[in-house]
Order: C-alpha cells, then structure tokens, then sequence
C-alpha cells in the first residue's frame, strides 16, 4: 500500500517507504544539508575576508578555499575501509563533530594579530576531512535504508542538497561577514553542526560493519572514466563559488548575493522539472547536454558586458551543474558490485574533491595574472575537454 508520507516532493520523485523510514532519511539528509551549507558559508565569507582585511591575493585565497578540497581527496583513501570498520552512523556523527570544531577554530581568528592564514588553512583541512567523511557515510546510510536499487534515487537526491546547500549558503555567507563578520559566520557553524547532531541520535545504524573489503585499484579502475569527467565539470562550479563575488565586486556590479542565488535556484529548478531523467537509460546523454550548456555558460560570463548578461549566464551554469553528479555516479556504481559501491562513491566523490582542490588555487592564479575572464575561459574548455572523454562511455 502507498504511504502518503512516502513521496518525498522535495527532491522530485516517488519513494515507497514507511513513515519512520521517510523521517529517517531526511535528518540523513539534513546531515548533508548542514555540511555543505556549512561548506557554502564558507566558500561566501572566506574570500571576502581574506581579500579585504586580511589583503591577500587571488592565490592565497585559491590556496586556502582549495585546502578544504585536498583534505576531502585525502580522506577518500580510507574511508570505506573506516565504514567497515566503525559503522556509517559513526563516520556521520563523528564528521558533524569535526565540523562544529571547525567553527570554533574559524571564530578564533578574530583574535589573531598574526598566523591567521595558517590557521585558516589548518581549519580548512579538518573541514575537509569531516566533509569527505561525512558525504559518503551519509550516502551509503541512505542506501541501506532504501536498498541497493535506490542508488540513482539518493545520489539525485544527494546532489540536490550538496549543490542547493552550497548555492544557499554562499549568499547567506557574504551576508553575515557584511553585517556581523567572521565571528557570526563561525558560531553559525557551530550551532548547525551540533543541532544536526542532535536530529540524528535516535536513527539506527542501517547495516553492522564488516570486515569484506574491496580491492581498491580495481574499483578506481572502474569509476575512473566517469570520475574524470565530473573532476572537468567541478571546474566550473568551483569558479563560481569561489570568484564570482569577487568578479562583480572588480566590476563594480551590486548584485553578488543575487548571483550566488540564481545559481543554487536555477540548480533547483532543472531538478525538480526534468530530474525523473535520471531513471532513464540515456544518463551519459544528459551528461553530454550539461557539460555543452556548462561551457557556453562559463565562456558568455567571460564577455558579459552587463551585471545582467551575468546573472543570466550564472543561472545558466547553475542549471548545468544540476543533473551531471548524479547522473554520472549511476554510471560509475552502475559498473560496481554491491559490496563495493561504498568504495565507489567514496572514489567517485574524491574526484570531485580533487577538482575542488586543483581549481581554486589555478583558477586563482590565472585571475591573478590574467584577470577574470581567463579564469571562465580555462573552466569552459575544461568542460569542453569532458565532452571528448563522455565520448568513450558507451551507456
């Protein structure tokens, strides 16, 4: 019999699932909301106050924004091996942990005369580490929850709150550094992380740990191609995460809390209208319309002569990064075996990870010498260079 509370209309599509089940996944859910708006407030707050009252350049700020990035890849090294291990309810618990001291360090700089940037990058890096844990041990609870089937379903509806989060918490971000500064930015993490701790006290662990692993170099072989792909796509996101308020503050436009919102909006939007694609058969298809609409998008924002051909082309980016993520993780755990999807996701992220870490610093130094346009440019052919390698993937 369908449950009413079954349809989770949030994330636009139908799950067969009891009541307790349902609330289940979304205090899940929440945990990922939480860290990546967590990442989002950050990714607002950091580049501004490291621009403007620290006075550092464009790489310094690509340095420490690309930090967080380099401790995610890292941590997907070992973290199927610690979900065997310890349990995903554990890894989720502990990673929210990390995250409320990750604000507690962030609030300390405030009352640094000296050594803020090294201590910026050392909080960078234990954020990092709770995200790469928390991500994949929260995606893997909710499969156990659902079932192995359901892995198209929760990495749609894990995009939904990594991507949405982010978009949201960016703005929201630049605000609170306006008006309160980095002291409200930190004890707003702190807040969140703990109350998500908290909604997550009385959810069960969905599936014991054990000790069968898998072979690593085997599974990486498997998600590498689609794994690539997503690392050329993540050069675009990150570009406008990490620089776009400061691309229109250069160009002396006023509307850089409404770009950060039309990107996260338009991210929505495309899911909710055309996400039940991603049951289909023509994944690699959708991948292929997203990375063409990514790089038109990144190259027209290179030349938008107006703040609103800018918007435009910020919304237009924002939708393309909608269906790629999880569109290309159904491919990769598609060529997996069930007891080594945990593995997979947890590669498959890290190449995102990995894309997050390289493009900040580069793009970074690319606007240092070149300016802004050059940096779009660079995150358009990369999409571009994404395009020839989906050309291999026979799906």
């Amino acid at each position: 019999m369908r449950n009413r509370f079954g349809t989770l209309l949030l994330f636009g599509y139908h799950m067969q699932s009891s009541r307790s089940t349902l609330l289940d996944l979304i205090r899940i859910q929440g945990a990922i909301v939480c860290c990546f708006f967590v990442v989002g407030l950050s990714l607002g707050a950091l580049p501004l106050y490291i621009s403007k009252d620290l006075a550092a350049s464009d790489t310094i700020v690509g340095v420490v924004i690309g930090s967080q990035f380099i401790a995610s890849l890292v941590s997907r090294i070992f973290v199927g091996q610690l979900l065997s291990t310890i349990g995903v309810r554990r890894c989720v618990m502990t990673s929210l942990i990390g995250l409320s001291l990750y604000g507690l360090i962030l609030g300390t700089t405030n009352f640094m005369s000296s050594g803020t940037i090294t201590i910026l990058i050392v909080a960078r890096l234990m954020q990092g580490l709770a995200v790469g844990v928390l991500t994949t041990g929260a995606i893997m609870w909710a499969i156990h929850k659902l079932g192995e089937s359901s892995t198209a379903r929760v990495l749609s509806m894990t995009g939904i709150s990594i991507y949405g989060a982010v978009a949201c918490g960016a703005p929201i971000g630049i605000l609170l550094f306006t008006y309160v500064g980095l002291g409200g930015v930190a004890l707003c993490i702190v807040i969140l992380a703990i109350a998500s701790a908290l909604s997550l006290l009385s959810v069960e662990n969905s599936q014991a740990p054990t000790n069968k692993k898998a072979a690593g170099k085997a599974v990486l072989a498997k998600v590498a191609l689609p794994g690539s792909i997503l690392f050329l796509h993540g050069v675009g996101f990150v570009s406008i995460e990490a620089f776009i308020s400061l691309y229109f503050s250069v160009s002396g436009w006023s509307a850089v809390t409404l770009a950060l919102s039309l990107f996260g909006i338009s991210f929505v939007v495309v899911r909710l209208v055309v996400g039940h694609l991603l049951q289909g058969q023509h994944l690699a298809r959708l991948v292929m319309m997203s990375l063409s609409v990514q790089a038109i998008g990144l190259v027209s924002l290179a030349f938008a002569p107006t703040q609103y051909l800018a918007l435009l082309c910020v919304a237009v980016i924002g939708g393309s990064c909608s269906l790629t993520f999880p569109a290309l993780g159904a491919i990769a755990a598609g060529r997996c075996a069930v007891h080594e999807r945990g593995t997979a996701m947890g590669f498959y992220s890290g190449f995102q990870d990995a894309s997050y870490a390289v493009t900040a610093p580069v793009i970074g130094m690319a606007i240092h010498q070149f300016g802004y346009s050059t940096g779009f440019i660079l995150a358009g052919a990369c999409a571009l260079l994404g395009l020839l390698l989906l050309s291999k993937i026979h799906r």
